[in-house]
């Protein structure tokens, strides 16, 4: 391209370090010729050198997403900024582009260097506390019964009538002299002498005669009920915790009778039993605590899992998920469709210019700009050829606003009737705003015109309007079918409940960082119609927002209309000439449309840097979701771990990684048998004389040892699993 005589005005601005002349310079220019590389790189390194480091990130994330391989030292920049800002991992994204490019700069690797001093100090301190204070899973998960439990509580208990034949009854008192006393004493006696020979059966029996004397009596009849149950016999055991008077029951009662309803999966029931465990418990004993959720994950992800070899489950450090047979490398472990969807903000890695269903995210990639500026200049009959069998991508609009996108009618009316008309761009101003800023990536012009950052999140804000407009729908709905206007609380509750499944936790205040947001919801849901309002409260609002935070995968609809496209070529044996010939332009893979969604099962995987699965795009009932597939073998009981990083860093820089994005400190088994200096062994703790370093690992360089006695212990415990599996090694590691 040409330089102009007003860009040639500009460069001399810049050059001679006028940046402000030239920032409005390159304004211009970028007016005429908005993806040219050249003004946005120069633009950039003004900004940084004005110090708007906000603006110089912006022009270098945009940048990186034209796909530009010739400006290194703008990477450069936008990194720096970005570390400025305080936004490491952007920082790490812009460097590591560069590396890309040229893989041992010099410049990039002490950058990424001091970066990973930065992270490391920001979090030290907070992982010291993090480590002395521990985590409690059960400490972020409550025991409120869900609405119609009432209903299905007295359901169970009539199954438990009807099919295990268990009743209440109440037993009248007997005479009572010294002589039954006695005998019942003795009975008891030779009952227990039993259990402790782990005699179960004698021990039933001799508990069984003493009952007979005194069926009232509770503390014999719960040592009955442990001996059936050592027995494995669960109705029987269950008889006598049913037959104590609730008052009567001790917490070790409430729980053996929680364990066995989960058995007969009376689910409900057995929450019931959990939860009386836990309140009659005091102290640390968190076991009826962690009883309960475990029963509760069961009543909500057991049906989600009914057609995949896993299972989930709950452990000290949250939800879980665990194979229940052996699989096989390379097998998909399940599939999952998201509840919520929308957006990706992070242009650095995702194309959003792409344009997508609203509702389903499918593609609705044209061939214009699948072949860009070629399709104006191939053949005219390889254009007729590419419109003939091209499928039909042209978008259906909303009709009131014109401007939300769908891939089919059938999106359309399910969106309107789910959540759209709740935040379309034409039911007021506010939910047109709401769309504006998310058009802008989170920015809205101030007063002076200046675009300034309003949403802090690498997610369209349309994600969290879509929930709440989805639970209002849903409450109001409800409402109607019972013949009222307004919901009562058991509607709204039942609304919200498929959002339970996802766990909110962050460890900083984002109310205040957000005024501007948090007051667009509440204007936009203070009217629901119909006289309905949806109080968008501070907790609500934190609440909701580490939801997308902590849960949110980016995905993409696997079958494009590129691949249907070729799988409707490959069938046109007529046209194969002109196929042949248009062969050369399908070289490029399309772009995704990328969006990101909230995933329920997805959501319940764990991290490890020595992950087992592998998360990628696939098809779920025929619409985008993400399929997860083993890496390796998996064997059947072993707990299914996916990646939340990039798992090239250092040790001591994933570690602080996690804990800054995810609020974890990493105690998985890469993280333990692997270093962060040199210079202390990584087996014993042992430090090196001052200036010497320990040798290292020769297959993975990421411990070090003192000995080779440690080196050997270190291989048995666990390095050896961890050396094996394939790294990629950064230059700065």
């Amino acid at each position: 391209m040409e330089t102009t005589d007003e860009a040639r005005i500009a460069f001399q601005k810049y050059t001679s370090g006028n940046f402000e002349d030239a920032i409005s310079s390159y304004n211009n220019l970028l007016g005429k010729d908005h993806q040219n590389t050249e003004y946005l790189a120069i633009r950039a390194q003004c900004h940084f050198n004005l110090s708007n480091f906000q603006m110089c990130l912006d022009d270098v994330k945009c940048l990186m997403s034209l796909d530009t391989t010739n400006h290194i030292k703008a990477f450069i920049t936008g990194g720096r900024a970005a570390t400025k800002l305080e936004k490491y991992e952007e920082a790490y994204y812009c460097y590591t582009a560069g590396l890309k490019i040229v893989p041992k700069h010099k410049e990039i690797i002490e950058d990424l260097k001091e970066l990973q001093k930065i992270i490391i100090k920001d979090v030290e301190s907070k992982a010291a506390a993090y480590e002395e204070k521990g985590y409690n899973a059960v400490d972020f998960c409550g025991q409120d019964p869900y609405p119609g439990d009432v209903d299905l509580f007295q359901m169970e208990v009539e199954i438990l009538e009807k099919k295990f034949q268990i009743k209440t009854e109440s037993f009248d008192q007997k005479p009572f002299d010294d002589v039954i006393q006695q005998k019942v004493a003795s009975a008891a006696m030779a009952g227990h002498n039993c259990m402790l020979q782990r005699k179960w059966k004698e021990a039933q029996q001799c508990f069984t005669v003493a009952l007979e004397l005194d069926p009232n009596n509770h503390v014999v009849r719960r040592l009955r009920a442990e001996a059936s149950n050592n027995l494995e016999e669960l109705t029987a055991t269950f008889e006598d915790l049913w037959l104590i008077p609730k008052i009567k029951r001790t917490p070790d009662t409430w729980k053996l009778g929680g364990k066995i309803l989960m058995k007969f999966d009376l689910l409900v029931l057995a929450e019931f039993w959990f939860r009386k465990a836990t309140q009659a418990t005091s102290g640390k004993d968190n076991e009826p605590k962690i009883l309960f959720q475990k029963c509760r994950v069961k009543r909500l992800y057991g049906p989600l899992t009914s057609d995949f070899p896993i299972r989930v489950d709950f452990t000290e450090y949250g939800r879980a998920i665990y194979a229940t047979e052996d699989i096989p490398a390379g097998e998909i472990v399940f599939s999952d469709a998201p509840i919520v969807l929308g957006k990706v903000f992070d242009t650095v890695h995702y194309k959003t210019n792409i344009q997508s269903c609203d509702h389903c995210a499918q593609s609705l990639l044209s061939p214009q700009e699948y072949f860009k500026e070629t399709f104006s200049t191939m053949d005219s009959d390889l254009r007729e050829l590419v419109l003939k069998y091209w499928p039909n991508t042209k978008p259906i609009y909303c009709k009131n606003c014109q401007t939300v996108k769908y891939c089919s009618n059938e999106c359309k009316t399910q969106a309107w009737n789910t959540y759209h008309e709740l935040i379309c761009p034409s039911r007021s101003k506010a939910t047109a705003r709401l769309h504006k800023i998310s058009e802008n990536f989170g920015k809205e012009a101030d007063e002076a015109g200046n675009f300034v950052e309003v949403w802090v999140g690498h997610f369209s804000p349309l994600i969290l309007a879509r929930i709440w407009a989805t639970i209002a729908t849903t409450a109001k709905s409800m409402a109607r079918e019972s013949g009222d206007i307004i919901p009562t609380k058991e509607q709204w509750a039942y609304a919200k409940g498929p959002y339970r499944k996802f766990i909110a936790y962050g460890n900083i205040s984002v109310e205040k960082d957000q005024t501007v947001m948090k007051d667009l919801f509440r204007e936009i849901f203070a009217d629901c119609g119909d006289g309905v309002s949806y109080d968008i409260t501070d907790s609500e609002f934190k609440g909701r927002y580490f939801q997308a935070v902590c849960n949110l995968q980016v995905f993409s609809s696997p079958w494009t209309p590129y691949h249907k496209f070729l799988d409707e070529l490959g069938k046109a044996e007529e046209d194969e000439d002109r196929t042949i010939r248009l062969l050369k332009y399908l070289k490029d893979k399309p772009t995704p449309s990328n969006v990101c969604g909230m995933f329920p099962l997805h959501a319940c995987l764990n991290h490890s840097c020595l992950n087992n699965v592998e998360v990628s795009d696939g098809l779920v009932h025929g619409k985008g979701g993400v399929t997860v597939r083993s890496k390796r073998d998996i064997q059947k009981g072993e707990e299914i771990f996916t990646t939340y990083i990039d798992t090239a860093m250092p040790r001591k820089l994933r570690r602080a990684w996690l804990y800054k994005s995810f609020n974890f400190w990493c105690r998985c088994p890469r993280c333990q048998v692997e270093g962060d200096d040199p210079d202390v062994c990584t087996k014993c703790g042992k430090k090196a004389p001052e200036g010497k370093k320990f040798p290292g690992c020769g297959k993975c360089m990421k411990a070090w040892y003192c000995s080779v006695a440690c080196q050997k212990s270190a291989w048995k415990l666990g390095h050896k699993t961890a050396c094996k599996t394939e790294h990629s090694k950064t230059s700065y590691g």
